[in-house]
């Protein structure tokens, strides 16, 4: 009698233990193969006091559905990481496996099983359902670059009359392009650019740039006063003096000389210019 006594406590004691196990899925829906799973197991007593042999092992498959990955353990609560190996035909309902865990003190406590739904990926042919063909890929809808295209197209044109503003800027109408040997310069390579090399106009050019510069009519015998006014044209005596000469002997003689050439010219007022700009 004692012995059944004992018996009937023990199987007692052992179904309340079996009730006070609680578990948990994460996810419990739309689940597919490689998916995750983590299963919440509250215990009634800590981890700690379970035996070790009556866990679930690691990197076990368990059933045809899943494989335990990892386990983790904090207090009362037990977490199983699953992967799910492989999926039935149609979405359907199923169970993670149950086990048996033994306390150090004998008792057991089982962990009842979870419901999930999980299902294949793969549409069914109508000829052979175990048969599967692969979806399509999904068509992108082609995207509208209008916007973009608008915003370019007005960047580029703000890019194109900007550079035309600095291009003439540059050339001609900026303060410093004002002085009389940056229009000379200006004036005889419009000359060059347009293939007119003509010695007689690019003479003129230069004499109407030494008259600006030293604000009066300058002649051969009255360079004088351009040094007074122009000191750093100085440093080109020799070059601005040859050129008063020729233009003298070329247009005041009985008998015209042979005059600078458009190339002599031209590199004489660059010259006069690079003084122009440091004066």
């Amino acid at each position: 009698m004692r012995c059944f006594i004992l018996l009937i406590s023990f199987m007692f004691s052992s179904s309340l233990m079996a009730e006070d196990v609680t578990i948990s899925l994460d996810r419990s829906w739309g689940l597919l193969i490689g998916d995750d799973i983590v299963a919440h197991v509250v215990l009634p007593v800590n981890v700690s006091d379970i035996d070790e042999d009556s866990l679930p092992q690691l990197d076990k498959r368990y059933g045809p559905w899943l494989q335990l990955q990892q386990m983790t353990s904090t207090g009362q609560q037990l977490e199983l990481h699953y992967q799910l190996i492989n999926v039935p035909a149609e979405t359907r309902e199923l169970d993670t496996p149950t086990y048996t865990l033994r306390t150090l003190s004998g008792e057991l406590l089982t962990v009842p099983a979870a419901r999930f739904s999980a299902g294949s990926f793969l549409e069914k042919t109508e000829s052979d359902p175990t048969e599967r063909a692969l979806r399509g890929d999904h068509q992108l809808a082609a995207a509208d670059f209008s916007r973009l295209q608008k915003q370019l197209l007005c960047a580029g044109a703000v890019a194109l009359f900007s550079g035309l503003i600095w291009f003439v800027w540059h050339i001609g109408l900026r303060p410093g392009k004002r002085l009389p040997f940056a229009r000379a310069v200006f004036s005889i390579n419009k000359l060059r650019w347009f293939g007119h090399k003509d010695i007689d106009t690019a003479t003129r050019i230069m004499h109407r740039a030494f008259n600006e510069s030293a604000a009066t009519v300058i002649t051969h015998s009255q360079l004088s006063q351009l040094w007074d006014a122009c000191p750093w044209l100085v440093d080109l005596k020799p070059e601005i003096t040859a050129f008063y000469q020729q233009s003298a002997s070329h247009y005041f003689s009985q008998h015209a000389q042979q005059n600078m050439t458009f190339d002599s010219l031209l590199g004489l007022s660059r010259a006069c210019r690079a003084r122009e700009k440091m004066a």
